[in-house]
């Protein structure tokens, strides 16, 4: 009995030395404006431009804040996995296929910008 609780006790702290080498969570990206502008000019451009399928047009400040009230990590992920809301669809990657996830995040954090809000 006395062995099976050291096997016990020390799996256990095993397990718990693996969980504490994993991964520590999501990578906090940071923004890069310039980026941003590019892949909007390139990308987004075609319906935030003038809000084009229900898109959030770039000078809509009252859209802009209640995306960014969503928050930036569900804004993220909203814009690689596309998104159906209540004003229409955000199609995956905003249908740039070459975009990366780096790509999404700054074009967001540059429309973000122009209209003037900041996502929590």
């Amino acid at each position: 009995m006395k062995k099976l609780i050291t096997i016990v006790l020390a799996l256990g702290f095993f397990g718990l030395f693996l969980a504490s080498c994993g991964n520590s969570g999501p990578k906090k990206m940071t923004a890069n404006i310039e980026n941003g502008n590019a892949v909007y000019d390139k990308a987004c451009i075609a319906c935030h431009w003038k809000g084009v399928a229900g898109a959030a047009a770039l000078t809509d400040k009252a859209r802009w804040e209640a995306n960014a009230a969503k928050g930036m990590d569900t804004l993220h992920v909203h814009s690689i996995t596309g998104f159906q809301g209540e004003f229409g669809v955000m199609p995956e990657r905003g249908t740039c296929t070459t975009c990366s996830d780096q790509d999404m995040y700054d074009a967001i954090s540059y429309m973000l910008k122009e209209a003037g809000v900041t996502a929590k």
